[in-house]
């Protein structure tokens, strides 16, 4: 009897096919004889092209030589001049790398295969012999690599080799004996086996994983490979739900409005940040390169009739994103308005990325939650159970971004590298977070598999409800938090840690729980041996549970001023506030991050500590308004089982939040000035995104309250 193969032997029959630059797969393209093939087989396509270039020329430009050539190939093909063909033809006969051999083939390979497939009726039978050896072999050693192919699907230079495969396969068919190869690197082996195996684990919500300065390749790279496929039978974008979903990752992973950063860019959307991005201070992904207007561009006339292509089109005509010249050919235009269909929170599952508005407009506040953490990526930094606010063009509070720029440690101690927990809005135990992983990262561990000595388990969603009033969410840390008990990258301080996140748009406000049990496993013989290998970190003393440090991080882009037990920072035009409810009398320490050599990366972070107990809570509220408008009102109520927070603000009403005591997460209820109350649903909402866009699963309806207590 015959059973599919499992997941580990998928993934391992791929890397064999990887390394022995074979597999028995074929996906069948009808690849014609003639050139152009790649994005130009279809003659409509060109048509319009040739079109655009009549009314809106462009002129080959710029210091970069590979930039500059394929330019005039491209030229060459919009107007048949032969010169500029022969002159991107020279230049990619004597191309070979120099320098890092994986960034010369990622950032180059496809501007020099471009001019392959659109000159190649100026190349001669042998620069055509010459440039199948040699691209080959590049082509081979890329797909011998031991880095970016196995558990890298989410990573830029994995993209990279997709792209670059396909590409090749296709336009040196016909001339290149092993061109079908490269299609089925491209298509069966990475597309097919090792990006849906991601997909299934991390990739669903379209989250793209590596963020705003690495994770934008995903999208941007397979464009004209993928369409070139598509021309000729097969179309990977229907072969997976991940690229649709992207779209709405992106619209809402975008600040809705034009953004200043203290000191730094000013007057354009940003996304927001996450993994490493030594560009956002510039102005990320959307202001300084091409990657994503061309994919919103491409997408937005893919079907142009669905809700799918509305969206991005009216996401690209809010912010305006740069575009190469190629995708604007395809024309198109959108209207901003149609945002306002959309519903006001997403949730990707993969990631556990979520986002929480107010409205879709420059008006709005933003909480972006970052959940998860998702594997398949090399730039990846420690930020489960982060959050960032947004409101009216103003950072409230961010991570502190970067690419290895270094910052104060925490405490004051020493310092950090931007990747590791201190650096985001986290929870720590010690001054950590999340466990290490060793070896390959991030990776589904299934139930009943020994671990190693990798984390238990990775966060865990137990909660998650859209409602028009509120968002909430929350998520267990517990196994993300430990590695086995004795092993030697184990932090021995955190036995149970919940996040849960309330966001009452309304109120403008963002409640923040944390439940968290201490550990005391280092007190065991084995974590004062020298088998541990992190017991010289700061603060790694041997310690019972109720000495463990628990820390609320939160960053501000300026100072932030204490008030008994509340804290404020003014941020341009905008001011927010921190109550902070328990513990009942905080002692907020604020460390200025920037130190010496990188001090733009740097913010005002705030560590909040808890000890003295085994079990302990943070609880917090979050609020902003307009400098000019008062604050917001908090006040907590001990009703023994539970809490009662009691919010007033002059202008938006008041609302009071029921949250229950415990280790574990259990009803509580939201209710807004003096309409009914809303009970925090128990389960996990579910979300998926259609043609017409992202749909909620429909609830229950409300159970019914009457005087604090549920109605039978």
């Amino acid at each position: 009897m015959c059973t599919a193969p499992s997941r580990l032997s998928r993934l391992l029959i791929a890397f064999l096919a990887l390394l022995a630059g074979s597999t028995a797969w074929a996906a069948e393209l009808a690849v014609p004889n003639s050139h152009p093939r790649l994005w130009f087989g279809n003659p409509d396509r060109l048509s319009q092209a040739q079109a655009y270039f009549q009314t809106t020329p462009f002129v080959p430009a710029g210091s970069d030589p590979t930039s500059l050539n394929y330019q005039r190939a491209l030229r060459g093909l919009m107007t048949g001049n032969d010169s500029d063909c022969d002159l991107a033809v020279s230049y990619l006969a004597d191309w070979e790398v120099s320098g890092n051999f994986r960034d010369a083939v990622r950032q180059q390979g496809d501007s020099l295969l471009l001019i392959y497939d659109w000159c190649h009726h100026r190349l001669s039978g042998a620069q055509i012999t010459n440039l199948v050896a040699r691209w080959n072999g590049y082509l081979d050693q890329e797909n011998s690599d031991g880095f970016a192919n196995i558990d890298s699907s989410a990573n830029n230079y994995f993209w990279g080799r997709v792209r670059n495969n396909l590409l090749w396969g296709i336009t040196s068919m016909g001339e290149n004996p092993r061109a079908q190869e490269y299609i089925d690197n491209a298509l069966d082996i990475r597309f097919s086996t090792l990006f849906a195996d991601w997909y299934s684990d991390f990739g669903r919500g379209g989250v793209f994983a590596e963020g705003g300065d690495y994770g934008v390749a995903m999208l941007a790279y397979p464009l004209i490979a993928f369409q070139s496929a598509a021309d000729y039978g097969l179309d990977p974008y229907t072969q997976t739900d991940f690229f649709r979903e992207a779209l709405y990752a992106l619209i809402y992973g975008t600040t809705p409005g034009a953004t200043s950063i203290t000191g730094a860019f000013s007057g354009g959307h940003l996304l927001f940040p996450f993994n490493d991005d030594e560009h956002f201070r510039d102005g990320s992904a959307i202001n300084i390169r091409d990657y994503l207007g061309d994919f919103a561009r491409a997408m937005g006339q893919r079907s142009p009739d669905s809700g799918n292509a509305r969206h991005i089109r009216a996401w690209l005509a809010e912010t305006g994103a740069g575009r190469q010249w190629l995708f604007d050919a395809l024309g198109g235009t959108g209207d901003s308005a149609w945002l306002q269909e959309l519903p006001l929170d997403y949730y990707a599952p993969g990631s556990q990325v979520m986002d929480m508005r107010s409205s879709h407009d420059a008006q709005a506040m933003q909480v972006h939650l970052q959940l998860g953490t998702p594997g398949g990526v090399q730039h990846r930094h420690r930020d489960g159970g982060s959050f960032q606010i947004w409101r009216r063009g103003r950072w409230l509070s961010r991570e502190s971004v970067g690419y290895a720029e270094r910052l104060a440690g925490f405490n004051g101690v020493g310092t950090i590298d931007t990747e590791e927990a201190p650096a985001h809005n986290g929870l720590l135990f010690q001054g950590r977070s999340t466990a290490s992983w060793i070896g390959r990262g991030p990776h589904v561990i299934p139930d009943g598999e020994d671990t190693g000595e990798q984390p238990l388990g990775l966060p865990r969603v137990v909660r998650l409800q859209h409602h028009p009033e509120f968002a909430y969410i929350a998520v267990d840390y517990s196994k993300a938090y430990r590695n086995p008990v004795g092993t030697r990258v184990d932090w021995p301080y955190a036995d149970r840690a919940l996040r849960e996140f309330l966001f009452i748009r309304r109120m403008q406000a963002l409640v923040i729980l944390d439940r968290m049990r201490a550990s005391g496993d280092s007190q065991l013989p084995f974590y004062g041996t020298a088998n541990w290998v992190l017991r010289d970190r700061p603060l790694a003393a041997q310690i019972p549970a109720e000495q463990v440090v628990r820390t609320f991080v939160m960053h501000f882009e300026t100072a932030p001023i204490s008030n008994g037990n509340r804290l404020s920072a003014t941020v341009g035009d905008q001011v927010v506030d921190l109550h902070t409810l328990l513990p009942s009398l905080p002692s907020f320490r604020i460390v200025d991050e920037d130190v010496g050599g990188t001090p733009a990366a740097g913010q005002y972070r705030l560590e909040l500590d808890s000890s003295g107990s085994v079990e302990s809570y943070f609880l917090n509220v979050i609020s902003g308004r307009d400098i000019a408008e008062g604050e917001t009102s908090v006040a907590l109520s001990d009703l023994g089982d539970r809490w009662s927070i009691q919010m007033n603000h002059p202008s938006r009403g008041s609302a009071t939040v029921v949250l229950h005591k415990g280790m574990d997460s259990t009803l509580g209820s939201v209710r807004l000035g003096e309409a009914a109350t809303h009970s925090l649903y128990s389960g996990v909402q579910g979300i998926q995104v259609t043609t017409d866009g992202p749909l909620w699963e429909s609830l229950p309806v409300d159970r019914i309250f009457i005087g604090g207590f549920e109605a039978l």
